[in-house]
């Protein structure tokens, strides 16, 4: 305690207490403090409250003439820092570590929840995407947290799932329309090759049949014009051979017609076999009188060693293109006076059916190709008249019965034809 009225002269103030019991005395402050520095340097925590006479001190006081209220002096504390500092900076210390510690604590918490509740998930999440954009749509993330994340995950696999049903339904709709289209495309192909296919072989047929029509109708025209003839209406002999000539064309001209009718059946129409009973004897006696004149012509013996109980089952009209076809070349590629021998048998549960000629035969290079469309031995058509369709024809027909036909011939001296049926209906 000091005053700048000294009772005891050890309590004189200092100048800090000056400055501090002035400052009370003119209102400056109501108490004083300052950290100020001693001669050694060293840090002092000075503190000064102001002291006023109140009744209390006048029970002590009072011969010292005290009034209550009146500044007396002041209450001075002096503190050395050093200690405290040195506390402080030690309490600071283990405040920073204290605090690094807690603060590394609760970021490591931090860190491990985030990664448990929300990073954790998030990298499935964006595996899972990876795996989408790689075209893989069949994943599951399997995230229950029962919040955000799992509804995010949720309405990432229903996304996926409509991806994928969605990129399907594209795939199917795109294989489709190819699909489609690869079709068409090979309709379209199939038709033109049709058309192509159809175009030749109508042209084929005009031109090989124009050429063969045109020697009957020549002959049918020029007798037509002999039996109208004035003149000659009294010349029997003539008349009989006018007409016998036009008959004999007029069957060329009708099988002729009947190979392209029966050959446009065959390719364009879909000809439908009939499975009918055949006689087959009967069957050859009919065809033999239908060519009755030709085979007088070329003084031809015939035998047939057919049974007159035989048959089996077939297509008549089929078989009767077939075998009028070869009966006709038997006779028009015959020699004269030359020999015509039909057999037929069964064997093995199979019809075989022969036909034998004693004529001109066919060169062993032709054999093979005789039965393709109007090919045509080069020494025999010059000589005689014929479209090249005929043996086509019969080989179709035969392979369309599941049938098998053999030539065997021998140039200059005799020609076999073999058909091969299934026995039974």
């Amino acid at each position: 305690i000091t005053s700048d009225k000294l009772v005891n002269p050890e309590n004189a103030p200092d100048k800090f207490e000056k400055k501090a019991m002035k400052a009370f005395k003119e209102g400056q402050a109501e108490e004083y403090a300052k950290i100020i520095e001693n001669d050694k340097g060293e840090k002092i925590y000075r503190y000064m409250a102001p002291l006023y006479i109140n009744k209390s001190c006048l029970k002590c006081h009072y011969y010292q003439g005290y009034e209550v209220g009146e500044f007396r002096g002041g209450i001075s504390v002096y503190v050395p820092l050093k200690n405290i500092e040195a506390a402080m900076q030690s309490t600071n210390f283990l405040f920073y570590i204290s605090g690094f510690i807690i603060y590394t604590g609760i970021m490591f918490a931090v860190i491990v929840l985030l990664n448990n509740l929300i990073l954790k998930h998030l990298k499935k999440l964006n595996k899972a995407a990876h795996s989408v954009f790689n075209k893989n749509y069949n994943i599951k993330t399997d995230i229950k947290t029962n919040d955000e994340i799992q509804e995010l995950s949720d309405a990432f696999e229903i996304m996926c799932k409509r991806v994928a049903k969605s990129e399907e339904n594209l795939k199917n709709r795109l294989k489709d329309a190819v699909s489609g289209y690869v079709k068409l495309n090979e309709e379209l192909r199939k038709k033109n090759q049709e058309l192509r296919r159809t175009t030749k072989f109508k042209t084929d047929v005009l031109d090989s049949v124009a050429h063969e029509v045109r020697t009957p109708m020549t002959k049918i025209l020029s007798y037509t014009e002999i039996l109208l003839d004035p003149n000659m209406k009294n010349d029997e002999e003539v008349l009989e051979k006018a007409v016998h000539v036009i008959k004999r064309n007029s069957k060329t001209l009708n099988m002729l017609f009947n190979q392209v009718i029966t050959i446009t059946k065959l390719e364009h129409f879909g000809y439908e076999y009939q499975n009918e009973q055949i006689y087959f004897y009967d069957f050859i006696k009919d065809k033999m009188e239908f060519f009755e004149e030709e085979i007088n012509l070329k003084n031809l013996d015939v035998k047939i060693n057919i049974p007159e109980n035989f048959h089996f089952y077939a297509d008549s009209q089929a078989l009767s293109y077939v075998v009028n076809n070869l009966i006709s070349n038997s006779i028009k590629y015959n020699k004269e006076k030359g020999l015509i021998e039909i057999s037929a048998e069964e064997k093995d549960k199979q019809i075989i059916l022969s036909f034998y000629d004693t004529g001109i035969g066919i060169p062993g290079g032709d054999i093979q190709k005789i039965t393709q469309r109007f090919y045509r031995v080069e020494n025999i058509k010059k000589k005689y008249a014929g479209s090249g369709l005929g043996l086509s024809i019969v080989k179709r027909i035969i392979d369309d019965l599941n049938g098998k036909l053999e030539i065997k011939s021998k140039e200059g001296s005799f020609t076999l034809v073999t058909i091969t049926l299934r026995s039974g209906k």
